[in-house]
């Protein structure tokens, strides 16, 4: 049932803007009606579209359940299961690592952008606490790698990883830069990422180009001990921080969904829901790119 006012008192309803456009509300509304008709479903107290704009609404704006459920006329359970239906549908759109680095190899793409951020999570209790804290942000969380291109285009996210994996250590665990190698191309990124091009030390003969490996990996210059970065090594770590800021808006994208800003789910849903933000993401930005512009 839905929660009922204070005896004395009515409930109080307010207009909330959503920053979506209406493509994206479509087409999260058509998801929802081929779903309904593979289910052979014959009534739902809400249309397709009624649904979506209650899911749109708690994605982007981190609604709590109770609260948008009853000005809709719904429960609580009925608004979550409303949203997990919604997430794996747009979960199940996501494109694979695989599916991105061909596309990105047919356009003759050289360079993409890796990096990692953490997404805040609820403090876990037993053995999972200290697996999920991250000591550099201070803090529990989870980490998700993204590759993105140089326009700052979100392109793939990784699975989430427990807070504390270090941002290389997760490009190795997922074998990243081996995937990246097989389709030519070189990943850039930041400090934390030093060494990486060194893992194959291991082995001189590299299966990807059936010799010794060449493969270069973009980080900045670092300074070390009674060895300071000169002039040349500053202009140069600044040209590359200029090109790797568009990563910073990709992620940006990414956060506007406010219901990442802390996670209050188990982890083990947490790559299904990045990966459903990721699909309405990428179709905003696609809605603005083919948006007609007006000229004043």
């Amino acid at each position: 049932m839905s929660q009922q006012p204070t005896e004395g008192f009515e409930a109080i309803s307010y207009q909330v803007t959503l920053p979506l456009s209406r493509r994206t509300l479509q087409m999260v509304a058509d998801l929802i009606r081929a779903h309904r008709a593979r289910l052979r479903s014959r009534w739902r107290k809400a249309s397709p579209a009624e649904q979506a704009l209650v899911v749109l609404a708690v994605l982007r704006h981190d609604q709590r359940l109770a609260d948008i459920g009853g000005g809709n006329g719904v429960s609580a359970s009925t608004v979550r299961r409303w949203v997990l239906e919604v997430i794996a549908l747009l979960a199940a759109r996501a494109s694979r690592l695989g599916r991105v680095l061909r596309r990105l190899a047919a356009r003759g793409a050289a360079v993409v952008l890796v990096d990692g951020t953490l997404i805040r999570t609820r403090r876990r209790t037993g053995k999972a606490n200290r697996a999920h804290y991250s000591g550099k942000h201070k803090q529990h969380g989870l980490v998700v790698l993204a590759l993105t291109g140089e326009d700052g285009r979100l392109l793939w996210v990784s699975a989430a990883l427990p807070g504390k994996t270090a941002d290389i250590t997760a490009a190795r665990r997922l074998g990243l830069r081996e995937r990246l190698h097989q389709h030519q191309l070189t990943p850039a990124a930041d400090k934390g990422f030093h060494g990486w091009h060194k893992d194959l030390r291991q082995t001189r003969d590299c299966p990807g180009c059936g010799g010794p490996c060449e493969q270069v990996v973009l980080t900045p210059y670092k300074a070390e001990t009674k060895r300071p970065l000169t002039k040349a090594q500053k202009q140069a770590n600044a040209a590359f921080s200029a090109m790797r800021c568009a990563v910073e808006g990709g992620f940006a994208a990414l956060k506007a969904w406010r219901i990442i800003t802390k996670l209050r789910c188990h982890p083990r849903h947490a790559t299904t829901l990045l990966r459903a933000l990721l699909v309405l993401t990428q179709h905003e930005q696609s809605v603005r790119d083919t948006a007609p512009t007006t000229r004043t």
